[in-house]
């Protein structure tokens, strides 16, 4: 959802690391927007959530993401991150995910006012499971010993590298719907970012394999279940879809 008080910054050289001497920075309001003026025409977008970001939709501390756009994107989102760092164009990454028709990834606010409510909750419905899953196989690659950073660097390369393999199937004809999607509450595809997760973590500094791999079937699960209870969720604004919202960060 909209988070409040994360920190944004203009990637001028594209290496995620805000540069104070150079790099405009700000932080987000409520409503998650913020203002910034660019000297370049070029540079990602970064949006950091740390120890004093709030998520808006839950009312929930939200930190340990990092999500980024490309300049000129309207917002910056879970989708939006899975293209920048997926090379991916905002047509694959709608298809793979199943978003909505005429929904542009790089612009469609679901909690903006006047939007379409049906578009607006699956979008939001599709960002939260996504951030499900990063967030909670981060937490078991740092539960094993994996710095944080680290750890969720790994996480995202893994979901992005299961949205590209689903991306290129889109272009075969003889392949199959499921392997042209991927569902978040759907234990498939769970365990194809979970095996990516197992690979990518092994390579950490740090990091107990034996720890990980004991993590990663129960991680795996919980993910499943959060999700499943994100799919049923009617409205955004009820006290009921809070709850089930925050149930990220709980796991």
């Amino acid at each position: 959802g909209p988070l409040n008080e994360a920190f944004v910054f203009l990637d001028y050289d594209f290496d995620g690391v805000w540069d104070a001497a150079s790099e405009p920075s700000a932080r987000t309001d409520a409503s998650g927007k913020y203002t910034l003026i660019s000297t370049q025409s070029n540079y990602d977008l970064v949006a950091i959530a740390d120890d004093q970001t709030v998520d808006s939709s839950s009312g929930a501390t939200f930190s340990g993401i990092t999500l980024k756009a490309p300049s000129g994107a309207g917002v910056i989102s879970p989708t939006s991150t899975l293209m920048k760092e997926g090379g991916l164009t905002a047509t694959e990454v709608a298809a793979v995910l199943g978003l909505p028709d005429d929904v542009d990834p790089l612009s469609f606010n679901p909690f903006a006012d006047g939007v379409d409510a049906a578009k607006a909750l699956e979008v939001a419905k599709v960002s939260k499971q996504i951030t499900a899953a990063l967030s909670s196989f981060a937490s078991a690659a740092e539960g094993a010993g994996a710095k944080a950073d680290d750890a969720f660097s790994a996480a995202l390369k893994s979901v992005v590298d299961v949205v590209k393999t689903k991306a290129a199937k889109a272009k075969d004809p003889n392949a199959s719907p499921a392997d042209k999607k991927i569902d978040f509450t759907k234990t498939d595809d769970l365990e194809l970012i979970k095996a990516k997760v197992a690979t990518e973590a092994a390579t950490l500094d740090n990091i107990d394999i034996a720890a990980m791999n004991a993590l990663a079937n129960d991680t795996r699960d919980a993910i499943k279940n959060v999700n499943d209870k994100i799919a049923e969720v009617t409205d955004l604004k009820s006290d009921a879809t809070k709850n089930i919202f925050s149930a990220t960060q709980v796991l």
